[in-house]
């Protein structure tokens, strides 16, 4: 009956010690978290600069293409606003379904004969401005009333051609 008595109290001794361990590895878990939340905050958003005036690249523009490697069309409609900022949704139709695809908003700009799309929220989320995959840089190839033709500037960038859609022109759902 002692023996018993004793592995019972060695028993409890060891749990004691186990939840101790758990306690202190705990204080010092939320210790560091409250130090990693007292870290800088993220850089903020960049500041749309408003277009040039009478800037021709203003306005709803709208493509259809089928990139390497995806099975299915590719739609992307990007309004280009004389303030400066843009919205960017795509979606994907493989064969009759169409898949929801991204809606994205921030700043554009043109500057040598580049234009620049900078994301800024992605389905509604603060993306990090300084993530090189919410950049995307086109070489304007062309421009004219109901046509743009650009080329991604990246290896192996394809050349995407864009018509001027209606103000308010929205993708169908």
């Amino acid at each position: 009956m002692n023996t018993q008595l004793w592995l019972r109290r060695i028993g409890a001794a060891g749990a004691v010690l186990v939840l101790a361990g758990c306690v202190a590895r705990h204080g010092a878990s939320s210790s560091a978290s409250s130090a990693a939340s007292a870290a800088p905050a993220a850089p903020a958003a960049p500041t749309c600069t408003p277009a040039a005036p009478g800037q021709s690249l203003a306005g709803v523009w709208q493509s259809n293409t089928r990139p390497p490697g995806v099975s299915g069309q590719y739609t992307a409609l990007v309004t280009l606003s004389a303030d400066g900022t843009m919205s960017f949704t795509t979606q994907l139709k493989v064969g009759k379904r169409v898949r929801p695809g991204l809606r994205e908003t921030g700043c554009w700009k043109l500057a040598d004969g580049v234009l620049t799309l900078h994301t800024t929220r992605s389905n509604g989320e603060l993306v990090d401005a300084a993530d090189p995959i919410y950049q995307n840089r086109y070489r304007v190839v062309k421009a004219d009333g109901a046509r743009l033709t650009l080329r991604e500037l990246r290896e192996g960038g394809q050349v995407i051609t864009a018509r001027r859609m209606p103000a308010g022109y929205r993708l169908p759902d």
